[in-house]
């Protein structure tokens, strides 16, 4: 066997690992965040009167914002993820035969394996926008 094989999956091993604590990062922010935020609603359409409302609707107009933050930087760190995942599939498909890199991962494989890092960053952004664009009318 040859002694790169080995170094190259435990790199791979590394950047999913990476990817998969991106996802738990992004996920619990914004299960922290859509939290506040209907905390921070119910709180204000209990007595708008309150000297605490001003602060609240503040908080209203801020974890939207916040949300989209999060899923963009979480965003950029996952797509980085994969470039890197798509460098080292690179060099392993350039070092070895075709048979031994598809031990390693085959596209069909990589394509399923993506999709929930890519989609589910989407998913939070499509859900603080259209609570912006509700929130703004």
């Amino acid at each position: 066997m040859d002694p790169e094989l080995p170094v190259i999956q435990s790199r791979l091993a590394h950047e999913d690992d990476l990817i998969n604590q991106r996802i738990s990062w992004l996920m619990s922010s914004q299960s922290f965040l859509l939290t506040a935020y209907a905390i921070t609603l119910n709180g204000l359409a209990g007595d708008i009167g309150r000297p605490e409302a001003t602060v609240q609707r503040r908080l209203l107009e801020l974890l939207p914002t916040t949300g989209i933050a999060c899923v963009i930087l979480v965003g950029i760190a996952v797509i980085g993820g994969m470039f890197a995942l798509s460098e080292l599939r690179r060099i392993a498909v350039e070092k070895f035969s075709s048979d031994r890199v598809d031990i390693i991962c085959s596209p069909r494989i990589q394509f399923l394996g993506i999709s929930a890092p890519i989609l589910i960053p989407l998913v939070f952004l499509f859900i603080w926008v259209a609570i912006l664009l509700v929130s703004n009318r």
